[in-house]
């Protein structure tokens, strides 16, 4: 790796950060430094700091991460991989704070259909929701949120670095327009992630709705059901009893006339049921 696109801009592995640049050490602009996105702004002007930025098709897995020197004179990126070289080698800035500016625009401008993929997947499941047709769906729902957690919190990130370089600099308020635009674009994002994620909140609440709808059903017609039989239990454990003088026991046509009034019984039951809507 060595120059690109201007001679104010450079792009260094981190080997070659620590091997040519020793006294950047103390900015944690390594992985060393954690994975996250943060700047700071240096005493002498400038800024330095750290992106990561997940990865569209694995959003929970390794970052895409790269840090930032910034200076009136000099932008030095440090990845290891070469995930910038595509972005970075036709920047068409003038200055190194607008280029850092257009990198980061770059790097931004596939996140809102990436959100919108998000939600045609939650629209699916809401449609076989709709339909009962939805399998395993809490897992689904929860790999999602996790997912949407993750670019949550990245453009949370995203906010507080803009606003650090959108700070007043020796190159004006221009820049500062630049980057405050980069803000206005995280907390954009950061509201559309926040919103597909409380689509998928009303998804799972939709399902386990659904899940306490049946479980009442089911309640309900084994409580029927118990209700039914219960006067016929009744009537088999009172000529259960083993007493020898039961008069019904003698009578010709007692066996038959039980059988009636257990019918007349179960006759008048369903037909209570239904009067009063039960079933």
């Amino acid at each position: 790796m060595g120059e690109m696109c201007a001679s104010c801009v450079e792009l260094v592995t981190f080997d070659q950060l620590r091997q040519r640049y020793p006294q950047l050490e103390q900015h944690r602009i390594a992985p060393s430094g954690g994975a996250f996105c943060r700047a700071e702004r240096l005493k002498g002007g400038g800024a330095a700091g750290t992106y990561a930025m997940p990865r569209p098709m694995a959003p929970t897995g390794e970052k895409h991460f790269f840090g930032f020197y910034l200076t009136q004179r000099r932008l030095l990126l440090a990845e290891d991989g070469e995930f910038l070289r595509g972005l970075a080698d036709d920047l068409e800035a003038g200055t190194p704070a607008q280029a850092l500016a257009e990198l980061f625009t770059r790097l931004l401008q596939e996140d809102m259909p990436t959100l919108q993929k998000y939600e045609k997947r939650l629209t699916a499941l809401e449609e076989a929701l709709m339909q009962d047709q939805a399998q395993d769906l809490d897992k689904k729902l929860f790999r999602i949120r996790r997912e949407l957690s993750v670019f949550a919190a990245y453009y949370e990130q995203l906010d507080d670095l803009f606003a650090v370089l959108s700070e007043e600099t020796e190159e004006g308020p221009h820049v500062s327009r630049l980057f405050d635009h980069l803000t206005g674009r995280a907390q954009r994002l950061l509201s559309a992630t926040e919103q597909e994620k409380e689509y998928a909140l009303q998804l799972r609440e939709m399902h386990q709705t659904q899940l306490d709808m049946r479980q009442n059903q089911i309640m309900k017609i084994l409580t029927i059901v118990t209700t039914v039989f219960l006067p016929l239990s009744l009537i088999a454990g009172w000529y259960g009893m083993n007493f020898t003088h039961m008069p019904e026991l003698s009578a010709p046509y007692a066996y038959f006339i039980l059988i009636g009034v257990c019918i007349l019984i179960v006759a008048v039951e369903i037909w209570y049921f239904k009067k009063k809507g039960w079933f």
